[in-house]
């Protein structure tokens, strides 16, 4: 196996940085689910982020 094909299927997830203010609630709670975070569906935005 060649070393490339590695290196591109390793990078092939695309990394996604931690939400902040800028980002929308939508956002925020995509990112906690992918994480595995549990949160409330009435959760409001600073609520959400303090669970990043």
């Amino acid at each position: 196996m060649e070393k490339g094909v590695v290196i591109n299927a390793a990078s092939s997830k695309k990394a996604v940085a931690k939400p902040t203010e800028k980002n929308t609630v939508a956002e925020i709670k995509a990112y906690l689910s992918e994480n595995g975070i549990e949160f409330a569906s009435s959760a409001k935005k600073a609520d959400l982020l303090a669970l990043v």
